[in-house]
């Protein structure tokens, strides 16, 4: 498999993965029209985490692809 397919599958991947749990953590009971947004972020931790989680997952794929190709890489597309 070429590495430009793997990286985009690991992207594609990891922004599924980020939606589905994204969705699940919106779709549960919410909290009281009292709470302010800060209060109930801090009570569902989960969905910060996941935030963070993506953009270092984001930040290092970005990282791997500006880093110029091994030579060996390059002279087996030859």
């Amino acid at each position: 498999m070429r590495r430009e397919y793997l990286i985009w599958g690991v992207v594609v991947g990891g922004l599924l993965l980020l939606g589905f749990l994204i969705g699940q953590g919106v779709t549960q009971p919410q909290p009281n029209t009292t709470d302010n947004f800060r209060t109930w972020l801090w009570g569902h931790r989960s969905l910060d985490l996941l935030a963070q989680v993506g953009l270092i997952l984001v930040g290092a794929l970005g990282v791997a692809a500006v880093l110029p190709r091994h030579r060996d890489d390059h002279d087996k597309v030859k």
